[in-house]
């Protein structure tokens, strides 16, 4: 009789566990349904309908929908379109010339800042004050300030007796204009994010380091940047992320000219879509870039990942 109570309370325990559990299960779910409703409705459904689009010739005509399915052949087209590519390979020259130039003064800058400097909040405020700024009034800003005629950076030039130069309508310089900003735009960002990182690095390491006769270049390739390399991962794949899909200050400053020198795929697809009313096409290099930026991703995380 005793382990027949003995049993009964064990199974009574047990169903209350279980039941505990389902309850906790129940909660988590309940709180982070707004969320998934969120994303569902922004996030999973546009792009579900996105590439349904890119597999129909979707256009609209007077309001009117005019769909119909065509298969690959929108991505076919894709790779068949020369500006397509030229677009692309645009879109990967940005990071490729922002990324590491960006990330470099970043963390230069930080780790200055992370020493015994003086008014350090007042600099941490003045880099940061780029990064709250709106994109288009900084592009309009440096569209005046990189003018031909009128620009302050000509004025400058021809101060000094320097030629002038055609920041937005030269090929070559403009798309380094655009580069130039856009680092400018949002490199304090990424130095609060390396601030952030490198206060958490024990001192007692540097302070041992000095102490085996290191030097401060020593104490930073071995010490500090094996520390934050998780930050500088992050902070590479969100700056990459950014670039390729850089898009305000093209439209603001050079409207993807001179010669379509600055347009990326980003202004291509905006342009094909709500200029050319070609929503399946459009569809389609959207559904293209998704992909690359997965991979790129990817292959980054493997690479940092590696050098742990």
């Amino acid at each position: 009789m005793t382990k027949l109570t003995t049993h009964g309370k064990a199974i009574r325990k047990t169903s209350w566990l279980n039941y505990q559990k389902i309850m906790q299960i129940r909660d988590g779910y309940l709180f982070i349904l707004p969320a998934m409703i969120v994303m569902g409705l922004f996030t999973v459904y546009p792009s579900l309908r996105l590439f349904w689009m890119s597999i129909n010739r979707y256009r609209t005509v007077e309001g009117i929908e005019q769909v119909k399915f065509i298969g690959l052949e929108n991505y076919i087209g894709a790779f068949d379109d020369p500006l397509f590519l030229k677009t692309l390979w645009t879109s990967f020259f940005f990071p490729l010339v922002i990324t590491p130039l960006q990330t470099s003064l970043a963390l230069f800058i930080a780790v200055l800042l992370n020493g015994r400097v003086r008014f350090l909040r007042f600099f941490r405020t003045v880099y940061f004050i780029p990064v709250i700024m709106s994109f288009v009034i900084v592009g309009m800003f440096w569209k005046d300030m990189l003018n031909t005629n009128s620009g302050v950076i000509n004025g400058l030039l021809t101060y000094v007796h320097l030629p002038a130069q055609n920041f937005l309508t030269d090929p070559g310089i403009a798309k380094l204009s655009i580069a130039m900003v856009s680092i400018w735009k949002a490199w304090g960002w990424y130095l609060i994010i390396f601030i952030a990182a490198l206060i958490q690095v024990p001192k007692d390491m540097y302070e041992s380091a000095e102490i085996d006769g290191s030097n401060s270049w020593q104490k930073f390739f071995y010490i500090t940047l094996p520390m934050i390399r998780r930050t500088m991962l992050f902070v590479i794949i969100v700056s990459t992320m950014n670039c390729i899909k850089l898009f305000t200050p093209i439209m603001v400053m050079t409207n993807g000219g001179p010669a379509d020198s600055t347009r990326t795929i980003v202004h291509y697809i905006w342009s094909t879509a709500f200029r050319m009313n070609n929503f399946g096409f459009a569809g389609a290099m959207a559904v293209i870039l998704f992909f690359i930026v997965i991979c790129i991703s990817f292959i980054q995380y493997q690479f940092m990942k590696n050098e742990d």
